[in-house]
């Protein structure tokens, strides 16, 4: 077992799962549970981080890749259950102090270098945080080579 798949089950994503981009907390999704699943075919081209669960119901998972908010889920979708065209906050992303490298001392700016939105920030090139800047597409999170940066689902 690598490093990463260790830390990932030592501290799970935290929160629930996180819905998909253009949905949000009032989406109805039992349309998904018939679908073949368009949307998560039509991520994987792109940067495959929508999955779906043993319901049909899809959700993002960060472990190997974030949204870039690219809108092929939503164009992919038969049902317009991804329907929305507002771009939201989609997760609540923090870093683990204690599992952060660069809070121990040791430089690393992997979730800095990650993000588009320049919303990782560092205190004294040290103390890295989550500035309102961020939209929760969590590209940060599989760079990080502790697995030091977490999601929480925003519902």
């Amino acid at each position: 077992m690598d490093r990463r798949a260790l830390l990932g089950k030592l501290f799970p994503v935290r929160g629930g799962r996180v819905l998909p981009p253009y949905t949000d907390g009032s989406t109805d999704f039992s349309a998904c549970e018939a679908c073949a699943g368009d949307c998560v075919t039509a991520c994987a081209s792109q940067t495959g981080v929508l999955r779906r669960d043993a319901g049909g119901h899809p959700y993002l998972d960060f472990r190997e890749a974030g949204c870039t908010f690219c809108q092929a889920c939503l164009e992919a979708c038969p049902y317009q259950v991804i329907g929305s065209t507002a771009r939201r906050p989609l997760a609540r992303v923090q870093i683990d102090p204690a599992a952060c490298l660069a809070h121990q001392g040791t430089f690393c700016v992997a979730c800095q270098s990650a993000c588009p939105e320049d919303a990782v920030r560092f205190e004294r090139m040290v103390k890295p945080w989550i500035s309102d800047r961020c939209t929760g597409c969590g590209l940060c999170v599989a760079p990080c080579p502790t697995g030091a940066v977490r999601v929480e689902a925003l519902l």
